[in-house]
């Protein structure tokens, strides 16, 4: 039996929360769109998962423990919407901060082709240095 959207979603939560970013990265199409407001230190839009191992990098130049916690999560066949709070310490300026976000996943025969994240994150928040 395969698993649901909502859990290939789960399972790649649960991979960040350990900090396993191979896990994740095997998890994706190797052509999958990531799509990440700039606004936000570590955003950008990236494609394939050299591209998503850029994005986990720019995250571990910009966050001292980057966590992610899901507040309500919703699904259909092909899409999951996971509604979230981030929060860690900014390295630019030491601050404990966060922001709330909603992730929207589109799932394909069990595997993340997409991801969209859309946020409401504080003006303090230095955007994402061009790459």
């Amino acid at each position: 039996m395969s698993q649901s959207a909502a859990d290939v979603v789960q399972g790649i939560y649960d991979a960040f929360g350990r900090g396993d970013v191979p896990a994740i990265l095997a998890a994706l199409d190797e052509n999958v769109d990531w799509r990440v407001p700039e606004n936000l230190p570590h955003g950008g839009d990236r494609r394939g998962r050299d591209g998503v191992g850029a994005f986990f990098q720019g995250i571990g130049e910009n966050w001292d423990g980057l966590a992610v916690d899901i507040e309500h999560t919703v699904s259909s066949d092909e899409r999951v919407v996971v509604l979230a709070r981030i929060h860690g310490k900014l390295r630019a300026t030491g601050e404990e901060t966060g922001y709330t976000a909603a992730h929207a996943w589109t799932i394909l025969e069990g595997t993340p082709v997409r991801f969209d994240e859309y946020v409401n994150a504080p003006l303090t928040l230095p955007a994402a240095r061009a790459t």
